[in-house]
């Protein structure tokens, strides 16, 4: 194992872990658009330096259709699903939220069904009904079950499966322009989307509440810039499936994070729902190996590296 590689895997991992631990407290100082543009338009800028530096190496040169898809694929990331993935966090709970979105590889096994007409075998059909059976667990048994509640867990549903339209419909530009250059578009194209939303209603783009600066800073530099370049760079060293570490690891990492930080409870439900996530994921992954002998859907939730490989021979 490439020990550089893991230890880029590793932050990214702790990085992406806290975003809904952080994005939890501007809740009330930063309205969820302007969030979302601040940060993915400044993260977006921290890729492209990396991304230019990519595109030279592959031989690449974008053309207007390049513009235009990355322009899509930002209106699904940024101006659909990280909006919704907002608002789920501000009206229910971070831990759940981290648990819901991480379960993004099962929605994108789903829209690999529907968009890319993927076989459907029984381990696969198993996995995602013990996937959304764990969704449901996390849900059951809570005290804060009210109207507000279940439009936040409407939201991180909706945002998960958006997500997970995006990673499929990126799948093909990623491979020929390379993921860093891929998502650094997107952010920042998608990051414009939202101009119009905020003007209209009055929302300035970048004056926000001063005492919040620290976790905007913190989300729009670590967590969307060079958390992404670090996954990128880690996968460039070790095998891809390692990748999977992240949605492994972060809705127990995020969930840890919320109870210390913000005094969440780790019920019962919210543990066995958790478990029976990462089960399913890794019982999707399985289907697809013995089905195709190709990529699993979680690998299909990541990135085709994009920085030169640096693997041991």
């Amino acid at each position: 194992m490439h020990k550089k590689g893991f230890f880029y895997l590793i932050v990214t991992i702790v990085f992406f872990s806290t975003y809904e631990v952080v994005s939890k407290t501007v809740a009330e100082h930063v309205d969820p658009a302007q969030l979302n543009f601040i940060r993915f338009l400044g993260g977006g800028l921290i890729l492209f330096p990396p991304a230019v530096m990519d595109l030279r190496q592959r031989g690449t040169r974008l053309n207007m259709k390049d513009y235009i898809y990355c322009l899509f694929l930002g209106l699904l990331l940024v101006g659909i699903s990280m909006i919704l993935l907002q608002y789920g966090i501000n009206l229910t709970r971070a831990n759940l939220a981290a648990v819901i979105f991480s379960a993004n590889p099962l929605f994108v096994a789903l829209a690999a069904v529907f968009l890319l007409g993927e076989p459907l075998p029984r381990t696969k059909v198993l996995g995602l009904a013990l996937g959304f059976v764990g969704v449901g667990l996390t849900l059951s048994g809570d005290d804060g079950m009210h109207g507000t509640f279940f439009s936040g867990v409407l939201c991180l549903v909706l945002s998960a499966l958006i997500f997970g339209i995006y990673t499929v419909a990126g799948k093909k530009i990623a491979l020929r322009i390379g993921s860093l250059t891929m998502n650094s578009l997107s952010f920042v194209l998608g990051s414009l989307t939202l101009v119009p939303f905020l003007l209209f209603r009055h929302i300035p783009l970048f004056n926000f509440d001063t005492t919040v600066w620290p976790q905007m800073v913190y989300l729009t530099v670590f967590v969307t810039g060079l958390a992404y370049y670090t996954y990128f760079l880690g996968l460039s060293m070790v095998d891809t499936s390692l990748g999977s570490m992240v949605f492994f690891i972060k809705p127990l990492l995020a969930s840890l994070l919320a109870a210390v930080t913000l005094g969440e409870k780790v019920t019962l439900n919210l543990a066995v729902g958790t478990l029976l996530v990462l089960v399913s994921i890794y019982l999707v992954q399985c289907s697809v190996v013995r089905t195709n002998a190709g990529q699993s859907p979680i690998q299909d939730a990541l990135p085709e590296p994009s920085i030169p490989s640096s693997k041991p021979k």
